[in-house]
């Protein structure tokens, strides 16, 4: 008993529900801010992914003339021909297994990156699963994807061997990767060679229209469409062959080749094989080559 001789009390039933709905109202208003605050987080950090994988081109061309890494359409692990091995899309073998990424001969920009893997990942790819490479150590463990970023099919390398059978599969590789990318898909039918007539780059120093402040590298694809490495881009027809994703809000994070990166919101979002909004296709068209004998504006 209080020295009034009142006795203490809780609070009542009608109380309570009034805390409780003033805590939902609170919530309702603050996890939206919550959650724009989280996106933009990924974005700057997906942003600063891309940075940081541009600049470790940049450092691979001072170290092999000027030359872009190889990046065949063909998703091969063979040590030496390509900047980023293996398969990584929904259902494919590597989805969950770091392994390819994390070795400096099947993944040639990780040394330029002090072996951090992570920078492969879009952090707002949601994706996890489990492990499928042979690390005793995460054997049975659940992991985030292994890789989100592609590089265009406009730029690259690729070697005398796998030029030569390219078109005549199955694909071998030797020799050293210093003839430009194809392009393959650059016609929107899988069949164009280089610089016939869209401009492929080989050699940062070859990049004269669209300019390395325009020209795209790198970019989240969609992980619907995500297989190898090389993102497949029609110069043509508007229509996604490959998607770029639309992690951050409807929008992606790409990577240019003057080394900055930026995040491109989407009109309507991409899907792999269908057709493309214009706007959304012009806006990478501008981005991803030119013919040949264009200067840059």
């Amino acid at each position: 008993m209080k020295a009034n001789g009142q006795a203490n009390r809780g609070f009542t039933l009608l109380e309570l529900l009034v805390v409780i709905a003033i805590i939902g109202i609170l919530a309702a208003m603050l996890f939206p801010a919550l959650s724009r605050a989280r996106q933009r987080s990924q974005g700057i950090m997906c942003m600063n992914n891309g940075h940081q994988m541009i600049t470790a081109i940049h450092l691979y061309g001072g170290d092999n003339n000027d030359f872009f890494p190889p990046n065949p359409d063909d998703g091969n692990t063979i040590p030496g021909y390509n900047w980023c091995s293996g398969e990584a899309g929904i259902g494919q073998p590597q989805e969950f297994d770091p392994d390819v990424i994390s070795d400096p001969t099947r993944s040639l920009l990780v040394k330029y990156l002090s072996g951090n893997i992570t920078v492969f990942h879009c952090p707002a790819d949601t994706r996890q699963g489990l492990y499928q490479g042979s690390n005793p150590a995460l054997i049975g463990r659940i992991v985030p994807a292994a890789r989100t970023f592609s590089m265009s099919q406009a730029v690259g390398t690729v070697d005398p061997g796998y030029d030569a059978t390219e078109y005549s599969p199955p694909a071998s590789h030797y020799g050293v990767p210093n003839l430009s990318v194809n392009g393959p898909w650059l016609n929107n039918q899988d069949t164009h060679h280089r610089n016939s007539p869209w401009a492929t780059y080989g050699k940062l120093s070859s990049i004269v229209a669209p300019g390395p402040s325009t020209l795209w590298v790198l970019v989240d694809e969609n992980p619907s469409g995500l297989n190898d490495a090389a993102f497949a881009f029609g110069m043509e027809d508007a229509e996604w062959i490959d998607a770029p994703g639309s992690y951050h809000n409807g929008a992606c994070g790409f990577a240019f080749s003057d080394g900055h990166s930026e995040t491109h919101r989407w009109i309507q979002i991409p899907q792999p094989a269908s057709d493309a909004n214009e706007t959304d296709w012009g806006w990478m068209q501008q981005r991803t080559s030119a013919k040949v004998g264009t200067e840059a504006d």
